[in-house]
């Protein structure tokens, strides 16, 4: 009871990033383009599978782009929260508040992530509807967990990156080349096990990697091996505490920096 006690103004504080974000997202609802794209890529994905008859490699075709959805807004937001919230004025007000920022980054971040998971749902639809190819999971359970985990670590990892992007001096650079190198070694054009050999060890500390094949596995039915579903859940889970405790350490670094040299409006 003790230990609920204390998370509970830092879960408040998350909720009411989380409001602020919403109402944000309702004046400026450009977080929500990334579901304009899923359906394209969804569609350019399961036409080249099918023109291949490749139709063992459908469920990679439908869940890649749901995988890139939740990848793309949290890294297209987490490279601009700061700088949004510069030129609205908001920086020096939440800067100057008693609470943590990395929390609110944090609960914002969430807000975006959780639109962006949609993006696994216009999948399925583009997938049913477009190419009557309709995706059944194996083991809904396992699935159900494997999406909550990885939104879970997408939201640590984003609340890093918002960090680093704000202390980089090549924020716009660092942010752009973060795409596609993830897309591969997160295994979610293609499986991990298809990438040469020295690659897997760098593939393992991505998050997406093992939610791919996490993914990928429910819809197959491929995850009775119950000792290897809880290695990789808790691997997602590790990589996500790992990320939100450095991302709220490195925002914590930052403002304190800002506050003592007086840059808040200039960093």
């Amino acid at each position: 009871m003790s230990a609920v006690r204390a998370m509970w103004p830092a879960a408040r504080l998350v909720w009411h990033a989380v409001r602020l974000q919403a109402a944000l997202s309702r004046r400026s609802p450009e977080h929500a383009l990334v579901l304009l794209i899923a359906p394209m890529q969804t569609t350019t994905m399961l036409a080249l599978t099918l023109t291949a008859h490749r139709a063992d490699v459908v469920a990679n075709a439908v869940l890649a782009p749901g995988l890139i959805g939740l990848w793309v807004a949290s890294l297209d937001y987490a490279g601009r929260i700061v700088t949004e919230d510069r030129w609205a004025g908001r920086f020096p007000a939440l800067v100057a508040a008693p609470v943590p920022l990395g929390l609110v980054v944090a609960g914002r971040v969430a807000t975006v992530v959780l639109v962006g998971s949609a993006a696994f749902a216009e999948s399925w639809l583009v997938a049913a509807l477009g190419f009557g190819r309709r995706l059944t999971v194996a083991e809904p359970g396992t699935f159900a967990v494997a999406v909550a985990v990885t939104c879970l670590a997408t939201i640590g990892t984003a609340t890093l990156l918002s960090a680093v992007f704000v202390v980089s001096r090549a924020r716009e650079v660092l942010q752009n080349s973060l795409g596609y190198p993830f897309y591969i070694l997160g295994g979610i054009l293609v499986p991990v096990a298809a990438l040469p050999g020295w690659l897997h060890p760098f593939s393992r500390v991505v998050f997406l990697s093992w939610s791919a094949d996490l993914l990928r596995g429910a819809v197959r039915g491929d995850t009775r091996d119950r000792p290897w579903v809880v290695l990789a859940v808790l691997a997602v889970l590790g990589l996500s505490a790992a990320s939100m405790a450095a991302g709220l350490w490195l925002t914590r670094r930052y403002v304190d920096r800002m506050r003592r040299e007086g840059t808040v409006d200039f960093s």
